[in-house]
């Protein structure tokens, strides 16, 4: 099983980081964890073939985890795609998409393949299942497990016990952490968690490996005002604004886990 993170960035993305989504690779089956961005060249630039997707999970309906999946769905189309994708989202998530589909006219002929919603998948040597998570909207935390191998995403959550228990077991955990632990539960920041808090999950959930995602980077460097002077700067020194902010989420996470944390670069590949 490996993992490829198309971006790792909250609702307010920065210019070399895109909103929270991957790729996961298990048994030779593809499958990609929400639609934002743009899809396809996000999975091109990771080195996969866009019409090799076998499974696309929707964790809830907020435009940075859903608005790329229409322009997924229609240009694989357009890239000659003839067989069916599976599509995993449950609720209002699932009334969401299917709203998406008729409005744009997404649906076969138009798209010359067709698409199946279900709200879980089987095949031989993996399975994923959808699960109630704890977020401003309804949203579904990702249980994964191929082989002997299993992996839990919390998708966007307040820290709570509860995910915790439901990924007890997994090797690895993938959890957003949006905002420094001082910053956690601030006005407006209500349905996210903390790297400290990722850091307690992962512990009570006896996972060996942490992933940290959905990061809002001007939060751990500075502000916003911090955030637009790196923006302003040479390429290379915004990207090493970023790395000095990714320390400090992976630090703050350390202090409550002890297992290996990673702040995913986008589009680099890593084994699980």
């Amino acid at each position: 099983m490996r993992v490829a993170f198309l971006g790792t960035s909250s609702a307010e993305p920065t210019a070399h980081n895109g909103f929270t989504s991957f790729l996961l690779e298990a048994e030779g089956l593809l499958v990609l964890v929400d639609a934002s961005g743009n899809p396809v060249q996000s999975i091109l630039r990771a080195g996969r073939d866009p019409r090799e997707l076998d499974v696309v999970v929707l964790t809830h309906h907020h435009a940075d985890h859903i608005a790329g999946y229409p322009s997924l769905v229609q240009t694989l189309g357009c890239m000659g795609r003839n067989r069916g994708l599976e599509v995993l989202c449950t609720g209002v998530t699932l009334h969401k998409a299917r709203a998406l589909h008729e409005l744009l006219e997404l649906e076969s002929p138009n798209s010359g393949y067709p698409v199946r919603f279900q709200e879980g998948y089987d095949c031989p040597g993996v399975q994923i299942r959808l699960l109630p998570g704890n977020h401003s909207i309804p949203t579904s935390m990702v249980w994964v497990a191929a082989g002997a191998q299993s992996l839990f995403y919390t998708s966007d959550t307040a820290y709570t016990p509860r995910a915790a228990e439901a990924a007890r077991g997994c090797a690895t955990l993938i959890h957003e952490a949006t905002v420094p632990h001082a910053q956690a539960g601030a006005p407006g920041q209500e349905g996210h968690s903390s790297a400290y808090q990722a850091g307690l999950a992962a512990a009570a959930a006896g996972a060996k490996r942490l992933l940290l995602c959905h990061i809002c980077w001007h939060r751990y460097r500075g502000g916003r005002d911090a955030a637009g002077a790196a923006a302003r700067q040479a390429s290379a020194a915004s990207r090493a604004s970023l790395s000095r902010a990714a320390r400090l989420a992976r630090a703050e996470a350390a202090s409550a886990f002890g297992g290996r944390v990673t702040v995913p670069q986008p589009f680099r590949w890593y084994e699980l």
